[in-house]
């Protein structure tokens, strides 16, 4: 009995330890988590490692409230460095944290900092997600201390929807809960957005006293980001005055700023109104300057989102698969203990318990198991429709950008050889003009594949069929014939129809530039175990030893190896033969 009582007090003290250290660490967690604003955008992706640690740690000993918080200022921090897919998918994470937990006051903050943030993109669901916030600070009686910031960013949105007098209201009550709690951080925001109000209304006297005194609080703050801010407001203030000189000034020095906090959306800004001042002083050579690294920065940023959206996927879905095995793998220690636990104490009470718990714990656990799996299984799902989605993206984007950017070369090639018809450089331009619509017809074509979903051979043969009567009419000497011989349709993955096209544009692009073709013909072919693709030109012929990782012949092996079949290519005095054979399921 005595050996019995000692156990039981070893298990107490051990509980009392364990809860001292989850409490420790609760405090910890809480105290990264209540980074002020200031310190959290001075060094944005300093502050993403930080909060992202802290998530896993606020994980680990399951405390929902750190989890929540570290999630929001995760939000933050994307959205600053316009990720905005990323800074969506934290602020609804932190919701349904905030909201399954019931903790208002963290719920009323998340939904206002959502609205707030969604204010440039759907300003009606901003309002509808800000009233919200406010609503729920009401109804469970948040103390109205902490409802300045919701003042603040709900004036901003009835500012936008045109409606001044309802703005200025919120912003002064924002402004008094701040000065009576001697809020010296949140302070000049509200003074800016009265600032930014009045000189909208042309008060710009009252304007430029409500930023200078903003100015004398941000000039206290450790970070720069409140002093970028403040000279972007001030610049736009002098641009709306027409004092271009001034207003230049304070654009260079905010963008000086906003390259040391890595604020992406301010750089752009400051970019574009040094564009639109330089040409207003005539001097469009700084113009121009300033509109090409407008063009440039926006461009890396563009393509730096593209090839990391894809491999945010990947990261995702690995980290998830982790997270599940870490999981399932604490649940099998947990369930170990539980009944290593209950084995001692029934032995000491009734030994006919251990086998009704054993059963109990087996069927919790296959149950735990079948659930897992389930969830496994809907993952899968929701990850091969957020890639199809991002597939969309990235043609969306090929399109908007690259495409609207060839779009204008073309465009400008040919105002250039209309006025200068005699110049001894308007070949030189056509043979550029020429290039540059084949690479809009090519960048086309390639977005057309990329968004195709799964489809078959008679919809890829149709697209092969258009191209080839374009080239028809463009090519002399030069003709182009496509035969289809299979008398049945074949199905066809979304990854088979872009890597197949892209053969046979890379096979029509060497034949026409380097063959000397007069005949090229696009057979397809049903072979017992699938089809075949064959391209034939009657052109000169190349040594394919010698040109075998040149003209693409590399390209489009891999790309007909990748779909499981085999490429020949017989290049002889005759003409050029490819094949690319296909098998199917």
């Amino acid at each position: 009995m005595k050996k019995q009582f000692c156990f039981l007090i070893f298990l107490l003290s051990l509980n009392i330890t364990n809860k001292v250290y989850s409490q420790a660490s609760k405090s910890a967690i809480d105290s990264v988590n209540s980074l002020n604003y200031q310190t959290i955008v001075a060094d944005l992706d300093k502050s993403k490692k930080i909060f992202s640690d802290n998530l896993e740690k606020a994980r680990a000993i399951i405390y929902p409230k750190g989890e929540g918080i570290a999630l929001s200022n995760l939000a933050l921090v994307h959205y600053l460095k316009g990720n905005y897919d990323k800074s969506t998918q934290y602020h609804i994470e932190a919701i349904k944290i905030f909201a399954d937990n019931k903790m208002y006051k963290e719920l009323s903050d998340e939904y206002g900092e959502f609205g707030y943030q969604l204010k440039r993109r759907d300003l009606k669901k901003a309002v509808a997600y800000m009233q919200l916030a406010m609503r729920t600070s009401e109804d469970h009686n948040i103390p109205k201390i902490f409802r300045s910031k919701l003042y603040d960013n709900y004036g901003v949105l009835k500012e936008m929807q045109h409606d001044a007098d309802s703005a200025i209201i919120f912003y002064k009550q924002a402004l008094e809960i701040k000065k009576v709690s001697h809020d010296s951080i949140g302070i000049p925001y509200s003074l800016n957005k009265i600032a930014v109000l009045k000189a909208s209304q042309g008060k710009f006297n009252d304007a430029f006293k409500y930023l200078d005194l903003s100015d004398s609080y941000r000039n206290k703050e450790a970070g720069d980001f409140g002093r970028m801010e403040n000279l972007s407001f001030r610049g736009d203030f002098l641009k709306l005055q027409n004092r271009i000189d001034e207003a230049i000034t304070a654009f260079e020095n905010a963008i000086v700023l906003a390259k040391e906090v890595d604020y992406t959306y301010m750089i752009l800004y400051c970019y574009e109104n040094l564009t639109e001042l330089y040409k207003e002083k005539k001097q469009f050579d700084k113009a121009l300057d300033y509109h090409l690294k407008y063009s440039v920065y926006k461009d890396s940023i563009t393509n730096a989102e593209v090839n990391t959206k894809v491999a945010q996927l990947e990261i995702a879905y690995d980290t998830e698969q982790k997270n599940k095995l870490i999981a399932q793998k604490e649940f099998d220690l947990k369930s170990k203990t539980q009944q290593l636990t209950f084995t001692i104490i029934t032995l000491v009470l009734l030994l006919g318990i251990i086998l009704a718990v054993y059963k109990y714990q087996s069927q919790k656990r296959k149950r735990a198991i079948g659930e897992i799996e389930l969830k496994n299984q809907i993952k899968n799902a929701e990850l091969e429709k957020r890639l199809a989605n991002e597939k969309l993206n990235i043609s969306r984007e090929l399109h908007d950008n690259i495409g609207s950017q060839l779009t204008f070369l073309i465009s400008s090639l040919d105002n250039i050889t209309y006025s200068e018809k005699s110049n001894s450089l308007v070949p030189r331009l056509d043979a550029l003009k020429n290039f540059s619509k084949d690479a809009l017809t090519d960048l086309r074509s390639t977005i057309w594949a990329m968004k195709q979903e799964d489809g078959d051979l008679e919809k890829l043969i149709m697209r092969i069929n258009e191209t080839a009567n374009k080239l028809n009419s463009t090519l002399n000497g030069t003709e182009i014939n496509v035969v289809n011989n299979i008398d049945v349709n074949i199905p066809l993955k979304s990854i088979q129809i872009l890597n197949l096209f892209r053969i046979i544009q890379e096979a029509l692009q060497n034949a026409v530039k380097y063959s000397g073709a007069s005949q090229i013909r696009i057979e397809f072919n049903k072979i017992v175990s699938g089809f075949e693709l064959n391209i034939y030109d009657n052109g000169e012929g190349f040594d394919s030893k010698s040109a075998s990782d040149g003209n693409g012949l590399a390209n489009m092996k891999t790309r007909c190896e990748q779909l499981g079949g085999k490429f020949n290519l017989i290049s002889t005095d005759g003409g050029t033969t490819i094949n690319c054979l296909i098998t199917t399921g």
